[in-house]
């Protein structure tokens, strides 16, 4: 069978990646692009005797280099990676911003490489009464146009077609020349001749005059210079050169579109009526809000069953292999080490899914993009970049995608900045802190005006603390370590759209398999760990504390509910003293005198030490510390016995709750996040930085907390 390869491009929110779905169906595979944390997608599809390689390139409006997407597009398609050169390109094109779309699709035909227009979402032109002379563009062009609604698996078969078609015959897909200015044949030919230049043809040329100096640099150092001084040289200006490239492939285009496209009068659509509140300067704020509390509120409220359910599970699972398994080393690592760190993290899946299900709802209404809109108004106040919004957005869901999404910040100061201020975004790895503390000692608070949960609340009032200091930081270090101006948001409105629910179950099962495959793995690894630590040194209850307590069970007939209370006091005085005098609990004490101010006992300490490579260890951890299996009964969630055993043990209050969250929302306690800092940013000044700077205000900021609520009485 004949293997070929194609190349999916398109601009964002074209549909790209829904038709990369139909068309790969499962077979889709996600990796990186060589020494690149940019993700390639890759799938296969057989048609009439050909295996399709499918390549999804990343969504960019352009091949100028100017950002990491469009470098990679370029390169790509150049066959710079270890790809092959693709035997054809699907340059899938929104068709209600054609001109636009079409500027792309010009560039990749000027590469060299055989094209096809696929006309998605055309259901939504309709709609808007836009008409398409398909046939006319199809000749004005000189490629193949192919009208689709992906979505629902329209014009697939055409498609197939289409592409056949073009792989027996590649002169079907080339698109007809533009007519460029004298200037800019002149600079193509001298461009040519710069040693570095790797261009097989004059369209391919065209790419180093149109790139910019810096981008062309990075990949090959000191040709973009050398363009530059041969174009003064021979009296060109190299800025207005790529004025002119823009201007002409935009003449030829708007002459098309001025051909082909006939819109109907139509009235007021749900869209402008939608966005007449969502983005009105008072109403649209206020709307914001209450989705995201209702969000929250999902998060906290919803859950609760599916963890109830899941934490049953968990414990009969460790009840059953504890009962197959004799007392002793084995049992107590498997039990207490393997399968506490396992259910430390299945406990919280419910939460995250219900998470990411609701932001991937808001993405595929369109409404996710209507808050980009509102936010912008802040984050330019604060100095920073529109385009920080979907790094900061990202981080909602881990911290680690939400710095390596900044690399599509054109700006260096404008990156640097997003990805210090990334992990003040609550992601979903603060989780089970919160839910931890607020089943402890918010669970049993009335609702607020009825019906509004108080763990709901607060945990909205922690997202927007976190944004909150976000922009804080950035403006502050606008004006300090980090300085120069923020771009503008340049930022594409899709229409209101019904949600997918298959792609928006797609999205989740990705988003848990990453928790529980990349998150679950450290999680179960530290707990080990973490056992161990509170398990060695073995120390034994003195006799003169074991008496007592030993006469106490002795005094009870077996059996009764006062004998089997009086057993449980003697197991738990002896895990409480082995673990105060284990390696864990001598770590805690050391650092109780630094936290004490925060409200923190040295249990709670070992936490912190624990969770300094990830938060939501914190959880299983104090599950651990406080013998949850022992001291909850089977109905429990996991968060709750564990939040009530810190109340009844360490005499957690609601203020000193508080103080933890607080503490949590803003400091960086995640080895990846500072790994990934390190690797974008080359340096560790940067990672070190972000430390100090965001553990430093965690511990100013849970100290006024805890002493400011003492000092008003609130103990």
């Amino acid at each position: 069978m004949t293997e070929v390869a194609i190349a999916l491009a398109g601009n964002p929110n074209t549909g790209k990646t829904t038709l990369f779905n139909v068309l790969t169906g499962l077979s889709a595979h996600v990796g990186n692009y060589p020494g690149i944390t940019v993700d390639r997608r890759t799938g296969e599809r057989e048609v009439s005797g050909h295996r399709w390689r499918i390549h999804d390139l990343p969504g960019t409006y352009s091949l100028v280099a100017s950002s990491p997407e469009e470098e990679i597009a370029h390169h790509v398609l150049t066959g710079a990676y270890d790809d092959p050169s693709f035997d054809v390109v699907v340059v899938v094109i929104d068709p209600l911003n054609l001109a636009r779309n079409l500027y792309l699709l010009l560039q990749v035909a000027e590469l060299g490489v055989p094209v096809i227009a696929a006309l998605n979402m055309m259901d939504a032109a309709e709609e808007a009464g836009l008409d398409i002379e398909i046939d006319d563009l199809h000749h004005a062009l000189g490629c193949p146009v192919v009208p689709m609604v992906a979505r629902r698996g329209d014009g697939l078969a055409a498609l197939e077609a289409a592409v056949t078609s073009v792989l027996a015959e590649p002169q079907r897909g080339r698109v007809a020349t533009t007519t460029w200015p004298a200037e800019v044949e002149t600079a193509t030919d001298l461009v040519l001749a710069v040693d570095g230049v790797h261009a097989e043809n004059r369209g391919q040329a065209l790419w180093w005059l149109a790139s910019r100096e810096a981008a062309l640099d990075r990949g090959e150092p000191g040709v973009g210079a050398a363009i530059a001084q041969t174009l003064t040289d021979a009296g060109l200006d190299h800025v207005a050169l790529r004025r002119a490239v823009t201007e002409a492939r935009y003449a030829r285009l708007d002459q098309v579109v001025a051909a082909v496209c006939r819109r109907r009068p139509q009235g007021e659509s749900w869209t402008d009526r939608i966005d007449r509140v969502a983005l009105h300067p008072v109403a649209g704020n206020l709307l914001f809000l209450l989705v995201m509390g209702v969000l929250f509120q999902g998060v906290f409220a919803w859950s609760d069953p599916a963890i109830d359910l899941i934490d049953s599970l968990a414990s009969g699972v460790a009840r059953w292999v504890g009962g197959l398994l004799p007392a002793g080393l084995l049992r107590a690592v498997l039990v207490d080490g393997v399968l506490a760190g396992v259910a430390g993290t299945l406990v919280f899946v419910p939460q995250i899914a219900v998470l990411f299900f609701g932001v991937s709802l808001l993405e595929d209404t369109g409404y996710l993009a209507r808050t980009a809109f509102l936010i912008d108004r802040l984050m330019s106040r604060a100095g920073l970049p529109g385009k920080s919004f979907v790094p900061l957005l990202s981080s909602f869901a881990c911290n680690v995608p939400g710095v390596m999404a900044a690399r599509t910040i054109p700006s260096p100061a404008d990156r640097l900045v997003t990805m210090l201020i990334a992990p003040l975004m609550t992601c979903s790895a603060r989780l089970p802190v919160y839910a931890m503390v607020i089943a402890a000692v918010f669970a049993g608070t009335a609702p607020v005006l009825g019906f509004l949960s108080v763990g709901g609340l607060i945990l909205t009032a922690l997202y927007l603390l976190g944004v909150a200091l976000a922009l804080v930081a950035a403006f502050v270090m606008r004006r300090t370590v980090v300085k120069g101006e923020s771009a503008p948001l340049l930022l594409e409105l899709p229409p209101y759209r019904r949600p997918r629910l298959g792609n928006i179950g797609r999205v989740v099962g990705r988003r848990l398999r990453h928790f529980l495959v990349e998150t679950g793995s450290v999680i179960v690894a530290l707990t080990v760990v973490l056992w161990a630590l509170m398990t060695f040194p073995q120390t034994e209850l003195p006799a003169e504390a074991r008496a007592p307590l030993a006469a106490a069970i002795a005094a009870q007939p077996t059996g009764t509910p006062a004998h089997t209370a009086a057993t449980a006091r003697l197991a738990h005085s002896e895990q409480r003293y082995q673990l105060e005098h284990s390696a864990a609990g001598s770590l805690g004490k050391l650092i109780e005198p630094a936290i004490a101010p925060l409200g923190f006992d040295w249990r709670i300490g070992i936490g912190l030490i624990g969770s300094l490579a990830a938060r939501e260890v914190l959880v299983p951890v104090m599950g651990q510390v406080y013998g949850r299996g022992a001291e909850a009964d089977d109905e429990d969630a996991f968060a709750s016995a564990v939040g009530s055993s810190m109340v009844r043990f360490s005499g957690m209050t609601p203020l000193v709750g508080l103080s933890l969250m607080v503490f949590f929302a803003v400091a960086l306690q995640c080895l990846s996040t500072v790994a990934v800092l390190q690797r974008e940013t080359q340096t560790w000044r940067w990672p070190i930085f972000a430390l100090v700077y965001l553990n430093g205000l965690a511990y100013l900021l849970s100290l006024a907390v805890y002493q400011g609520g003492s000092a008003l009485g609130f103990t």
